[in-house]
């Protein structure tokens, strides 16, 4: 019985010293897991620390860039509205250019009108339609070519055209 007794008591020690080590080894594995996570942790944070870091750099630049931007488009601005001025100043040049072109043609216009107007009631009618009948009566075959000779530049005038 006291083997017994003895083994029983070696299996117990057996089994504490299997469960210690079981324990020890579970300790172990443990450790090792936390110590593996804390290094992905420590990935994970120096990753994000990266890429917040990058994403700054980028974000930095490419506020950079759009205050360029924004310099540049007010540069365009700047200069449109002075071409827009010029043009406008040439535009009035122009038109103050013509303007009195148009008046000076008026004028002239006026004056013709008024010569011709002038002229036309100076002339006798009745006394040119009778300088015409007799010169009609002198000479019929010059008569009869001069008006077909009118006839036809009159006739080739007003034809309608293609």
């Amino acid at each position: 019985m006291a083997e017994k007794k003895k083994s029983v008591d070696d299996a117990i020690e057996e089994v504490a010293e299997e469960a210690a080590d079981g324990l020890g080894g579970f300790k172990e594995s443990l450790a090792k897991a936390q110590h593996s996570m804390e290094q992905a942790k420590s990935a994970m944070q120096d990753a994000y620390g990266k890429a917040k870091d990058s994403a700054g750099a980028a974000s930095d630049r490419a506020k950079v860039y759009l205050e360029d931007a924004k310099k540049y488009l007010g540069e365009a601005r700047e200069k449109m509205g002075t071409m827009a001025a010029k043009s406008r100043e040439q535009a009035d040049v122009l038109y103050g250019k013509a303007k009195e072109q148009y008046e000076g043609l008026s004028e002239k216009g006026k004056d013709l009108y008024a010569k011709a107007k002038t002229r036309v009631a100076d002339v006798d009618f009745k006394g040119k339609g009778d300088e015409v009948v007799e010169y009609v009566r002198d000479n019929p075959g010059k008569a009869v070519l001069i008006a077909l000779a009118v006839g036809f530049l009159v006739g080739y005038a007003t034809r309608p055209r293609d």
